[in-house]
């Protein structure tokens, strides 16, 4: 029996009868898990604010506060004991590390789209943003 024209266009347009679903472990099956966020408390956004973080004193003025960021990033990441490049995720699993320097955070931060650490990407000091987080994978475990 041949199919007629108007059934086979009907047939495709019908609904997916399939639901594919992943219950993901509790633990990671690759690699090391970094959890990198601000502090909490931490409301601070612009570089004058968080240079401010960094390392204390008076506030100063929005073009020095970036520059002096954008050194210290870059600084920093030149000397972290991460890879150059690096997934992102912004799920945590079961045995992740969460990294509690503030000037590491800030860089990797800085560096990171929501998918990827790039260490030699200029740091977007945009990105480092209250509430931001995201969870960097490695190979093997690093302490920052």
């Amino acid at each position: 029996m041949k199919a007629q024209a108007s059934d086979l266009l009907h047939n495709m347009s019908a609904p997916a009868k399939t639901t594919i679903s992943l219950d993901a472990p509790a633990q990671r099956l690759f690699g090391f898990g970094i959890v990198i966020a601000l502090p909490e408390n931490c409301e601070a956004a612009r570089p004058s604010e968080l240079l401010q973080l960094l390392v204390g004193g008076k506030r100063q003025t929005a073009k020095v506060a970036e520059t002096e960021l954008h050194r210290r990033i870059q600084a920093r990441a030149i000397e972290l004991p991460l890879p150059p490049v690096a997934a992102a995720t912004a799920q945590t699993r079961n045995g992740d590390v969460e990294c509690t320097d503030l000037l590491t955070i800030m860089t990797v931060l800085a560096k990171s789209s929501s998918r990827v650490y790039l260490r030699d990407k200029e740091p977007n000091l945009a990105s480092i943003l209250p509430g931001r987080r995201l969870v960097l994978i490695v190979q093997k475990e690093i302490t920052l």
